[in-house]
Protein backbone atom coordinates (compact mmCIF):
# COMPACT_ATOMS: atom_id res chain seq x y z
CA UNK A 1 0.00 0.00 0.00
CA UNK A 2 1.68 3.13 -1.17
CA UNK A 3 0.26 7.05 0.65
CA UNK A 4 1.38 10.00 -0.60
CA UNK A 5 4.13 8.45 -2.36
CA UNK A 6 5.69 6.29 0.71
CA UNK A 7 5.95 3.17 1.41
CA UNK A 8 4.48 1.75 4.49
CA UNK A 9 5.67 -2.16 5.43
CA UNK A 10 3.58 -4.24 7.62
CA UNK A 11 3.80 -4.01 11.31
CA UNK A 12 6.60 -6.18 12.28
CA UNK A 13 5.42 -8.99 14.95
CA UNK A 14 7.91 -10.22 17.95
CA UNK A 15 9.97 -13.49 16.61
CA UNK A 16 8.52 -15.35 19.79
CA UNK A 17 5.10 -14.60 18.16
CA UNK A 18 5.87 -15.61 15.13
CA UNK A 19 3.79 -18.94 14.16
CA UNK A 20 5.38 -22.52 13.85
CA UNK A 21 4.86 -22.56 10.00
CA UNK A 22 5.72 -19.12 8.75
CA UNK A 23 7.85 -15.94 9.56
CA UNK A 24 7.72 -12.93 8.03
CA UNK A 25 10.13 -11.46 5.77
CA UNK A 26 12.04 -8.70 6.03
CA UNK A 27 10.15 -7.18 2.51
CA UNK A 28 6.52 -8.05 4.33
CA UNK A 29 6.15 -11.28 2.65
CA UNK A 30 5.76 -14.62 4.40
CA UNK A 31 7.65 -18.06 3.78
CA UNK A 32 8.09 -21.19 5.64
CA UNK A 33 10.66 -21.84 7.83
CA UNK A 34 10.98 -24.84 10.62
CA UNK A 35 11.64 -24.10 14.41
CA UNK A 36 13.96 -26.34 16.15
CA UNK A 37 12.33 -28.74 18.41
CA UNK A 38 13.42 -28.17 22.74
CA UNK A 39 16.14 -30.13 23.46
CA UNK A 40 15.28 -33.27 25.21
CA UNK A 41 15.97 -34.04 28.96
CA UNK A 42 18.66 -36.81 30.00
CA UNK A 43 17.21 -39.53 30.97
CA UNK A 44 17.46 -40.26 34.90
CA UNK A 45 20.01 -43.29 34.96
CA UNK A 46 18.57 -45.37 37.32
CA UNK A 47 21.02 -47.76 38.34
CA UNK A 48 23.39 -44.87 39.04
CA UNK A 49 21.13 -43.24 40.96
CA UNK A 50 20.33 -46.75 43.08
CA UNK A 51 24.19 -46.97 43.57
CA UNK A 52 24.60 -43.19 44.69
CA UNK A 53 21.29 -43.20 47.35
CA UNK A 54 22.32 -46.81 48.15
CA UNK A 55 21.15 -48.41 51.58
CA UNK A 56 22.70 -46.86 54.53
CA UNK A 57 24.90 -44.80 52.38
CA UNK A 58 22.28 -42.79 50.98
CA UNK A 59 23.54 -39.66 50.88
CA UNK A 60 24.66 -37.30 47.67
CA UNK A 61 25.15 -33.68 46.44
CA UNK A 62 22.92 -31.80 43.57
CA UNK A 63 25.68 -31.90 41.52
CA UNK A 64 26.03 -35.69 41.78
CA UNK A 65 22.10 -36.04 41.14
CA UNK A 66 22.73 -33.96 38.04
CA UNK A 67 25.34 -35.56 36.75
CA UNK A 68 23.02 -38.69 36.21
CA UNK A 69 20.21 -37.12 35.20
CA UNK A 70 18.33 -35.89 38.14
CA UNK A 71 16.92 -32.44 37.16
CA UNK A 72 17.10 -29.65 39.72
CA UNK A 73 13.23 -29.34 39.67
CA UNK A 74 13.04 -33.27 40.70
CA UNK A 75 15.67 -32.93 43.68
CA UNK A 76 12.91 -30.10 44.53
CA UNK A 77 10.03 -32.17 44.58
CA UNK A 78 11.37 -35.27 46.19
CA UNK A 79 12.95 -33.18 49.36
CA UNK A 80 10.31 -31.19 49.97
CA UNK A 81 7.78 -32.16 52.22
CA UNK A 82 5.81 -35.09 51.87
CA UNK A 83 8.39 -36.23 49.25
CA UNK A 84 10.53 -39.57 49.74
CA UNK A 85 14.22 -37.45 50.25
CA UNK A 86 15.27 -34.88 52.92
CA UNK A 87 17.77 -31.56 52.38
CA UNK A 88 20.44 -32.81 55.44
CA UNK A 89 22.80 -29.47 54.45
CA UNK A 90 22.77 -26.89 52.09
CA UNK A 91 23.42 -28.96 48.55
CA UNK A 92 22.96 -32.17 50.33
CA UNK A 93 20.05 -34.52 50.54
CA UNK A 94 19.27 -38.32 51.92
CA UNK A 95 17.47 -40.41 50.13
CA UNK A 96 14.96 -41.17 52.64
CA UNK A 97 13.37 -39.65 55.47
CA UNK A 98 14.13 -40.25 58.80
CA UNK A 99 17.23 -40.79 60.88
CA UNK A 100 20.48 -41.00 59.29
CA UNK A 101 23.29 -43.36 60.48
CA UNK A 102 26.41 -41.95 61.86
CA UNK A 103 27.81 -43.09 58.23
CA UNK A 104 25.45 -41.04 56.68
CA UNK A 105 26.28 -37.58 58.75
CA UNK A 106 30.11 -38.24 58.04
CA UNK A 107 29.47 -38.62 54.49
CA UNK A 108 27.34 -35.83 54.11
CA UNK A 109 29.80 -33.58 55.92
CA UNK A 110 32.55 -34.62 53.71
CA UNK A 111 30.43 -33.94 50.80
CA UNK A 112 29.24 -30.86 52.14
CA UNK A 113 32.76 -29.85 53.10
CA UNK A 114 34.24 -30.58 49.37
CA UNK A 115 36.88 -32.99 47.96
CA UNK A 116 39.63 -31.27 50.34
CA UNK A 117 38.27 -31.74 53.68
CA UNK A 118 38.98 -34.94 55.72
CA UNK A 119 37.33 -36.22 59.18
CA UNK A 120 39.36 -35.40 62.39
CA UNK A 121 38.19 -35.54 66.27
CA UNK A 122 36.42 -38.57 67.29
CA UNK A 123 34.62 -38.91 64.21
CA UNK A 124 38.41 -40.05 62.75
CA UNK A 125 40.06 -41.83 65.87
CA UNK A 126 36.62 -44.01 65.69
CA UNK A 127 37.30 -44.76 62.11
CA UNK A 128 40.82 -45.96 62.83
CA UNK A 129 39.68 -48.31 65.37
CA UNK A 130 40.32 -46.08 68.58
CA UNK A 131 38.12 -47.36 71.91
CA UNK A 132 37.47 -46.04 74.77
CA UNK A 133 35.30 -46.26 77.96
CA UNK A 134 32.76 -43.71 78.66
CA UNK A 135 33.52 -40.86 76.00
CA UNK A 136 30.29 -38.91 74.77
CA UNK A 137 30.25 -38.63 71.38
CA UNK A 138 28.95 -35.37 69.98
CA UNK A 139 25.80 -35.43 67.51
CA UNK A 140 28.25 -33.13 65.21
CA UNK A 141 30.89 -33.94 62.79
CA UNK A 142 34.31 -32.71 62.70
CA UNK A 143 35.66 -32.10 60.01
CA UNK A 144 39.01 -30.03 58.31
CA UNK A 145 38.96 -27.43 56.01
CA UNK A 146 40.89 -25.29 53.88
CA UNK A 147 41.84 -22.51 55.34
CA UNK A 148 40.65 -20.67 51.55
CA UNK A 149 37.36 -22.88 51.94
CA UNK A 150 34.17 -20.48 51.73
CA UNK A 151 32.40 -23.00 53.57
CA UNK A 152 31.28 -22.42 57.41
CA UNK A 153 29.73 -24.81 60.18
CA UNK A 154 26.29 -25.71 59.79
CA UNK A 155 23.19 -28.30 60.97
CA UNK A 156 25.65 -31.60 62.43
CA UNK A 157 28.91 -30.34 59.98
CA UNK A 158 31.41 -28.62 62.14
CA UNK A 159 34.18 -27.18 60.06
CA UNK A 160 37.76 -26.25 61.60
CA UNK A 161 40.07 -24.31 59.01
CA UNK A 162 43.27 -25.09 58.45
CA UNK A 163 46.66 -23.12 57.16
CA UNK A 164 48.26 -26.47 57.04
CA UNK A 165 47.98 -29.19 54.37
CA UNK A 166 45.24 -31.88 54.94
CA UNK A 167 47.24 -35.39 54.72
CA UNK A 168 44.34 -37.83 55.03
CA UNK A 169 43.95 -41.02 53.97
CA UNK A 170 40.42 -43.29 53.56
CA UNK A 171 39.14 -45.43 56.17
CA UNK A 172 35.86 -47.43 56.15
CA UNK A 173 35.42 -45.58 52.82
CA UNK A 174 35.87 -42.36 54.71
CA UNK A 175 38.86 -39.14 54.03
CA UNK A 176 40.38 -38.99 57.75
CA UNK A 177 43.37 -37.14 59.37
CA UNK A 178 46.37 -38.68 60.82
CA UNK A 179 45.88 -40.54 64.38
CA UNK A 180 48.01 -37.69 66.04
CA UNK A 181 46.37 -35.07 64.60
CA UNK A 182 42.84 -36.11 64.95
CA UNK A 183 43.44 -36.83 68.21
CA UNK A 184 44.85 -33.20 69.38
CA UNK A 185 42.04 -32.19 67.53
CA UNK A 186 39.65 -34.02 69.87
CA UNK A 187 41.27 -32.81 73.05
CA UNK A 188 40.85 -29.44 72.41
CA UNK A 189 37.47 -29.50 72.15
CA UNK A 190 37.41 -31.72 75.44
CA UNK A 191 36.67 -29.65 78.56
CA UNK A 192 37.69 -32.20 81.19
CA UNK A 193 41.41 -33.33 81.85
CA UNK A 194 40.03 -36.74 82.54
CA UNK A 195 38.47 -37.59 79.24
CA UNK A 196 41.72 -35.48 77.32
CA UNK A 197 43.88 -37.99 79.50
CA UNK A 198 41.58 -41.38 78.50
CA UNK A 199 41.80 -39.84 74.89
CA UNK A 200 45.79 -39.85 74.90
CA UNK A 201 46.33 -42.61 77.12
CA UNK A 202 44.41 -45.10 74.76
CA UNK A 203 45.64 -44.19 71.23
CA UNK A 204 49.57 -44.42 72.81
CA UNK A 205 48.44 -47.87 74.86
CA UNK A 206 46.66 -49.26 71.30
CA UNK A 207 49.86 -48.04 69.80
CA UNK A 208 47.83 -46.03 66.84
CA UNK A 209 50.42 -43.23 67.33
CA UNK A 210 53.65 -42.84 69.39
CA UNK A 211 53.73 -40.22 72.06
CA UNK A 212 56.07 -38.11 69.76
CA UNK A 213 54.08 -37.70 67.13
CA UNK A 214 51.35 -36.52 69.14
CA UNK A 215 53.86 -33.82 70.61
CA UNK A 216 54.72 -32.63 66.98
CA UNK A 217 51.03 -32.34 66.09
CA UNK A 218 50.54 -30.25 69.91
CA UNK A 219 53.58 -28.08 68.82
CA UNK A 220 52.27 -27.50 65.17
CA UNK A 221 48.50 -26.55 66.31
CA UNK A 222 47.32 -23.65 67.53
CA UNK A 223 47.81 -22.15 71.13
CA UNK A 224 44.44 -21.72 71.44
CA UNK A 225 42.41 -24.65 73.44
CA UNK A 226 45.54 -26.70 73.52
CA UNK A 227 46.79 -26.24 77.62
CA UNK A 228 44.86 -29.34 78.63
CA UNK A 229 46.86 -31.85 75.32
CA UNK A 230 49.93 -30.03 76.71
CA UNK A 231 49.46 -31.08 80.33
CA UNK A 232 48.69 -34.73 79.59
CA UNK A 233 51.40 -34.80 76.85
CA UNK A 234 53.77 -34.36 79.85
CA UNK A 235 52.28 -37.01 81.62
CA UNK A 236 52.62 -39.29 79.20
CA UNK A 237 56.25 -38.23 78.43
CA UNK A 238 56.71 -39.15 82.05
CA UNK A 239 55.55 -42.81 81.61
CA UNK A 240 51.44 -42.53 82.26
CA UNK A 241 49.41 -44.88 80.17
CA UNK A 242 45.84 -44.18 82.20
CA UNK A 243 43.37 -41.98 83.62
CA UNK A 244 44.16 -43.74 86.89
CA UNK A 245 48.04 -43.49 86.78
CA UNK A 246 47.51 -39.68 85.93
CA UNK A 247 45.88 -39.26 88.92
CA UNK A 248 47.90 -41.37 91.56
CA UNK A 249 50.80 -39.48 90.22
CA UNK A 250 49.20 -36.34 90.88
CA UNK A 251 48.32 -37.26 94.20
CA UNK A 252 52.25 -38.48 94.69
CA UNK A 253 53.40 -34.87 94.45
CA UNK A 254 50.65 -33.44 96.47
CA UNK A 255 50.68 -36.15 99.34
CA UNK A 256 54.85 -36.09 99.52
CA UNK A 257 55.42 -39.65 97.87
CA UNK A 258 58.48 -40.04 96.18
CA UNK A 259 57.72 -40.42 92.48
CA UNK A 260 58.66 -43.81 90.83
CA UNK A 261 59.08 -44.78 87.43
CA UNK A 262 56.29 -45.98 85.37
CA UNK A 263 55.48 -48.77 83.36
CA UNK A 264 58.81 -50.32 83.73
CA UNK A 265 59.58 -52.80 80.80
CA UNK A 266 61.27 -56.14 82.86
CA UNK A 267 62.97 -57.67 80.34
CA UNK A 268 65.35 -61.32 80.68
CA UNK A 269 68.64 -62.28 79.87
CA UNK A 270 67.24 -62.62 75.74
CA UNK A 271 65.32 -59.22 75.75
CA UNK A 272 62.23 -61.12 76.01
CA UNK A 273 59.43 -58.87 77.67
CA UNK A 274 59.13 -60.60 81.36
CA UNK A 275 56.45 -58.01 83.20
CA UNK A 276 55.67 -54.71 82.86
CA UNK A 277 55.30 -52.97 86.04
CA UNK A 278 52.93 -49.93 86.33
CA UNK A 279 55.10 -48.02 89.05
CA UNK A 280 58.37 -48.83 90.34
CA UNK A 281 60.79 -47.95 92.89
CA UNK A 282 64.04 -49.30 91.72
CA UNK A 283 66.58 -48.55 94.83
CA UNK A 284 63.48 -50.18 97.22
CA UNK A 285 62.48 -52.78 94.42
CA UNK A 286 59.27 -52.30 94.97
CA UNK A 287 56.19 -51.85 92.43
CA UNK A 288 52.59 -50.86 92.42
CA UNK A 289 49.76 -52.48 90.48
CA UNK A 290 46.67 -50.50 89.52
CA UNK A 291 44.34 -53.59 89.02
CA UNK A 292 41.13 -52.49 86.73
CA UNK A 293 38.36 -54.31 87.47
CA UNK A 294 36.65 -54.18 84.10
CA UNK A 295 39.77 -55.43 82.54
CA UNK A 296 39.63 -58.89 85.14
CA UNK A 297 35.79 -59.66 83.94
CA UNK A 298 37.92 -61.03 80.97
CA UNK A 299 38.91 -64.78 82.24
CA UNK A 300 41.88 -65.06 79.85
CA UNK A 301 42.80 -61.70 81.04
CA UNK A 302 42.17 -62.78 84.82
CA UNK A 303 44.81 -65.43 84.10
CA UNK A 304 47.29 -62.89 82.96
CA UNK A 305 47.01 -60.83 85.48
CA UNK A 306 47.80 -63.44 88.12
CA UNK A 307 50.60 -65.14 86.27
CA UNK A 308 51.90 -61.06 86.52
CA UNK A 309 52.04 -61.15 90.03
CA UNK A 310 53.52 -64.57 90.81
CA UNK A 311 56.26 -63.40 88.16
CA UNK A 312 56.86 -60.05 90.63
CA UNK A 313 56.71 -61.76 93.47
CA UNK A 314 59.14 -64.41 92.65
CA UNK A 315 61.67 -61.81 91.22
CA UNK A 316 61.68 -60.69 95.09
CA UNK A 317 59.84 -57.63 94.22
CA UNK A 318 57.25 -55.86 96.77
CA UNK A 319 54.10 -55.27 95.58
CA UNK A 320 51.24 -53.75 96.57
CA UNK A 321 48.13 -53.18 94.47
CA UNK A 322 44.83 -50.54 94.45
CA UNK A 323 41.98 -50.21 92.30
CA UNK A 324 41.03 -47.15 90.04
CA UNK A 325 38.02 -46.70 92.06
CA UNK A 326 40.40 -46.02 95.60
CA UNK A 327 42.01 -43.58 93.42
CA UNK A 328 39.06 -41.73 92.59
CA UNK A 329 37.44 -41.99 96.24
CA UNK A 330 40.38 -41.47 98.38
CA UNK A 331 44.12 -40.44 96.59
CA UNK A 332 44.94 -39.09 99.94
CA UNK A 333 44.63 -42.35 101.67
CA UNK A 334 45.75 -44.59 99.03
CA UNK A 335 48.96 -42.03 99.27
CA UNK A 336 49.29 -42.31 102.77
CA UNK A 337 49.08 -46.22 102.73
CA UNK A 338 51.39 -46.41 99.92
CA UNK A 339 54.09 -43.92 102.18
CA UNK A 340 53.78 -46.35 104.64
CA UNK A 341 54.57 -49.29 101.77
CA UNK A 342 57.58 -48.10 101.18
CA UNK A 343 58.63 -47.30 104.51
CA UNK A 344 58.35 -51.30 105.36
CA UNK A 345 60.03 -51.76 102.08
CA UNK A 346 63.14 -50.17 103.02
CA UNK A 347 62.99 -51.69 106.21
CA UNK A 348 63.48 -54.91 104.55
CA UNK A 349 66.25 -53.61 102.54
CA UNK A 350 68.32 -52.40 105.62
CA UNK A 351 67.55 -55.55 107.76
CA UNK A 352 69.17 -57.63 104.64
CA UNK A 353 71.91 -55.62 104.11
CA UNK A 354 72.68 -56.19 108.10
CA UNK A 355 72.17 -59.89 107.62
Amino acid sequence: MTTTGLSVRPQERPHHLLSTGAAMNDVGGCSPVTLGRMPRRKPIDEQALADVLRPGASVATHSELKEIGVPSSTITLRIRDGGPWQRVLPGVVAGHKGVLTRFEKRMGALEYAGPDSALTGLDALDLHGLRTRGLRRSDRVHVLIPHSSQKSSHGFALLTRSRRAIASSVRGGLRVVPVARALVDACRREGALDDVRELVAAAVQQRLCTVAEVAVEVALAQRQRTALPRSVLAEVAAGIRSVAEAKLRAGFDRYGVPQPRWNVEIRNDAGELVVTLDAYWEDLEAELEINSVEWHLAPRAFRKTTRRQRVVVLSGRSTISVLPSEIDDDVEGICREVLQFLRVCAAERQQRGAS
